[in-house]
């Protein structure tokens, strides 16, 4: 069954379309979307899903591509996502695709660092979702493991793909007392543990 409503699915492919041509165009590593792949979005629907996740929290907004696939699910399940931004231009774009997407209303963009964000969702989300710098998943860890509520899942990007820059921030994040869990290889890896 396909739950991707056909406005939400306009901009995602247009979101698409623009992460592929920014990484064979020339276009400055800051200025990309980096976004995940359709793969990962539909691992993020079916997580979203399964733990029936109310308050979502996504630090690294960029365009919004990841935060469309989060807002499929949070429809159903009566959610909302909260993600950060750090980037005013990726803000606005993100808040652009949000309306053009009809999901206005199932996302509050705040801009700002994502770890002073996450601090204020102490024991309350069911769901957080990293994929912002890799130079600051360590930093987040903590603030997010601490955000989660108890049988919620924390699903972080990139641990393939960049996997000599996420060494440390895996290793702390499988070894953590607080949660189980394991790199999942589908797009550019998920790190996907519970906290327990």
């Amino acid at each position: 069954m396909n739950l991707v409503p056909d406005a939400v699915a306009a901009v995602m492919a247009e979101l698409h379309d623009r992460d592929l041509a920014d990484r064979t165009d020339g276009t400055p590593q800051a200025a990309r979307l980096r976004a995940i792949s359709p793969e990962v979005g539909q691992v993020l629907v079916t997580l979203t899903l399964a733990v029936h996740a109310t308050t979502i929290v996504e630090v690294g907004t960029s365009g919004g591509y990841s935060t469309l696939w989060l807002a499929v699910a949070a429809r159903r399940t009566g959610g909302l996502i909260t993600t950060f931004e750090v980037d005013p231009a990726k803000a606005t774009l993100a808040r652009r695709n949000f309306e053009a997407a009809g999901v206005d209303g199932l996302v509050e963009l705040r801009e700002g660092d994502g770890g002073a964000g996450l601090a204020r969702f102490i024991d309350r989300a069911d769901l957080v979702f990293l994929d912002a710098e890799k130079s600051d998943y360590v930093r987040f860890l903590d603030p997010a493991i601490v955000a989660l509520k108890h049988g919620g899942l924390l699903v972080a990007d990139n641990m393939i793909s960049h996997e000599s820059e996420l060494t440390e921030f895996r290793s702390r994040a499988l070894s953590d007392s607080r949660l189980s869990g394991l790199v999942v290889p589908i797009g550019s890896g998920e790190l996907v543990a519970v906290r327990l």
